[in-house]
């Protein structure tokens, strides 16, 4: 199995994976460059977020694991009750390298991508609360180049 980080991710974005729309209506391959149609929304990351990718071989061909690790500030963008939704409904994430090259995590179809919120309280007091979150994705494609229309 061998795994590939991307650069450093300075954005995550997110969009309800029933308004992603994929354009022109293709069927994307591993490599392809595509562009996405649909208004994201930019989560309050804390520092840079981390993206791996595992490729493992099974009966049914090639699967791409998809691992996205970060932080949020708890705050009014993102809200207990907003990140309940989020887990809730499926959503497809827009990534942001610091070379300002973007990627799609998800497409308009299944399988879609999940997150979960893993909320701790620190033992410390600290002045903004932070909460850890994790973006799996298994797929036959691992996240996609995204173009300008």
């Amino acid at each position: 199995m061998e795994a590939r980080t991307l650069p450093g991710i300075k954005t995550v974005e997110f969009l309800p994976a029933d308004e992603t729309v994929l354009y022109p209506k293709q069927i994307p391959v591993p490599g392809s460059v595509i562009s996405i149609l649909g208004d994201y929304t930019q989560m309050p990351t804390v520092d840079l977020t981390a993206c791996v990718v595992t490729e493992e071989r099974t009966d049914a061909g090639l699967v791409y694991t998809t691992k996205i690790n970060g932080a949020v500030i708890e705050c009014v963008k993102l809200t207990v009750k907003q990140r309940h939704l989020m887990r809730e409904k499926f959503h497809t994430y827009r990534l942001t390298d610091v070379y300002g090259i973007q990627y799609q995590v998800g497409i308009d179809t299944k399988p879609y991508p999940e997150i979960s919120f893993s909320p701790t309280i620190d033992g410390q007091a600290s002045g903004s609360r932070v909460v850890p979150f994790e973006i799996l994705w298994k797929s036959a494609l691992p996240p996609l180049e995204l173009t300008a229309l």
